[in-house]
């Protein structure tokens, strides 16, 4: 059986750290070795009694793995990550946010089935988004790899778009990777970027493997929290969209089709920091892209994205308008869901 090192960042978590280290326990309990090895919790400088929860859970949980805690100051979430994986000692690593929990059942099938193939390097598996409102789910979101099985890398690169569109490469937490390809290629998170740094650690990770098992279960369980704009407010830390583009595009080199990923990575971001900024932010915004849009000659691209012809156009008024427009719909929305559930499922 192979072992499993999960690191977990840990950050002002109390109430869900416990459901996320339980499940995580319990994939032993379906095994018949205990291929979850050790569980690394970082805390990065909680402040709400995360702390010494890590601390009891490390006593509590001993005689069912080995739980290492490490304390540090508040770093962020890619310090805290870099610092578990310098401590791992598993054959694979898996990165897990606390605040979220996997399907042990499902985990431990799918860590019987790479122990089997020596060969595999990474494994990529499906994911459900839940969204709660009272400690109750009202809507969840399921996605799952286009494909299933064994895959080498070439045609991992041929479908790279496909796995992108499914969000499949741009999570770090629906993953198994190997450890030694991230430890022999220097591998680790990137501690300039406040978004997609996981994508750009993946991107690089997967570059680096041969062979790849994709797994059609929803076994990574991700608790949406219910303010979801929290992507569009670490954005505002970023002064300049490209800072962060240029780096994916980097990581993108060893592909074919990047700019099948890029452009549209880069209408997702400006469409988030757009959601939250201020009508000067946008104008920025609409002079990055319409800069970096010459520069890669990509005006041919957007001629049939209305989105992009606004940011293009620096239409500042109609991309603040269909902003507020999309609020209030997205809230009615989730008032609705909230209220009796998730329509889609009429």
């Amino acid at each position: 059986m192979i072992s499993l090192s999960v690191v977990i960042p840990v950050y002002n978590c109390i109430d869900y750290l416990e459901n996320c280290i339980k499940a995580l326990v319990k994939v032993n309990r379906f095994c018949k070795a205990k291929p979850v090895n050790e569980i690394i919790l970082v805390d990065d400088g909680s402040t709400d009694g995360s702390s010494a929860l890590c601390d009891q859970f490390k006593r509590q949980f001993s005689e069912n793995c080995t739980i290492q805690v490490i304390h540090q100051e508040n770093s962020g979430v890619s310090v805290a990550r870099n610092v578990g994986l310098q401590v791992a000692k598993g054959e694979f690593v898996l990165f897990v946010d606390a605040d979220d929990f996997i399907d042990s059942e499902k985990l431990a099938q799918l860590l019987q089935v790479i122990a089997h193939d020596k060969s595999v390097d990474m494994a990529v598996f499906g994911m459900s988004f839940d969204y709660y409102s009272r400690n109750k789910i009202y809507r969840q979101d399921v996605l799952l790899p286009p494909v299933e099985g064994i895959k080498v890398y070439n045609e991992c690169t041929g479908m790279l778009v496909s796995l992108f569109n499914n969000n499949m490469i741009t999570p770090l937490w629906n993953k198994l990777i190997r450890r030694s390809v991230i430890e022999d290629a220097g591998i680790s998170l990137r501690e300039d970027m406040f978004v997609y740094e996981d994508m750009e650690f993946s991107l690089r990770a997967l570059a680096q493997c041969k062979r790849i098992h994709f797994c059609a279960d929803p076994i990574y369980h991700y608790r949406q929290p219910q303010d979801e704009n929290n992507a569009g407010r670490r954005l505002k830390r970023i002064s300049h969209i490209p800072e962060i583009v240029d780096k994916i595009e980097e990581a993108l080199l060893p592909f074919d089709k990047s700019d099948d990923i890029i452009l549209p990575l880069y209408l997702t971001l400006a469409r988030e920091k757009i959601s939250c900024t201020s009508r000067e932010e946008t104008d920025i915004v609409c002079n990055d892209f319409r800069e970096w849009v010459d520069t890669h000659g990509f005006l041919e691209n957007i001629q049939d994205n209305e989105y992009g012809m606004m940011l293009y156009h620096q239409q500042t008024a109609k991309l603040l308008f269909r902003r507020n427009k999309s609020r209030i719909r997205h809230g009615i929305a989730n008032a609705v869901k909230k209220t009796i559930g998730d329509f889609r499922k009429w």
